[in-house]
């Protein structure tokens, strides 16, 4: 009796976190490398581009060792020159995976400090995810 009411339970709160959770094509409620928190209107699976199948499979690891930064609003996505955060690259051309796999509406991106974010993109930090929790 005490199983099943358990599962029961799992089952309950699977189903009501499920609606903002990323869904793949597949169902499964999760990026690639492991993450399972949506960000803002960037889509998973991400556009195919340039022989890339995903453009945004690498978001989110679980790890949360890179591309850990969920940037929602984002004004600025033409800048390509980071000028503000030494420890990531100073050119970083997003415009064009930003705009093909999220919606104008709330330009989202995954980044990988939240200077990027901030700074080159002129964005919102929505949230930064740690191991585990991304």
């Amino acid at each position: 009796m005490a199983r099943l009411f358990f599962a029961c339970l799992a089952a309950s709160c699977l189903a009501s976190s499920a609606q903002s959770l990323p869904l793949f094509s597949s169902g499964v409620s999760a990026w690639p490398r492991g993450g399972v928190r949506s960000c803002g209107t960037l889509q998973t699976p991400g556009a195919s581009f340039g022989g890339r199948r995903d453009e945004t499979d690498h978001c989110f690891p679980a790890d949360a060792a890179d591309h850990y930064v969920c940037c929602v609003d984002i004004q600025n996505a033409a800048n390509s020159k980071n000028a503000k955060d030494s420890t990531v690259a100073r050119h970083n051309p997003l415009e064009g995976p930003i705009r093909r796999n999220s919606d104008a509406s709330s330009y989202s991106w995954c980044v990988c400090s939240v200077s990027i974010c901030v700074n080159q993109l002129n964005g919102t930090v929505a949230w930064v995810g740690t191991p585990g929790n991304t």
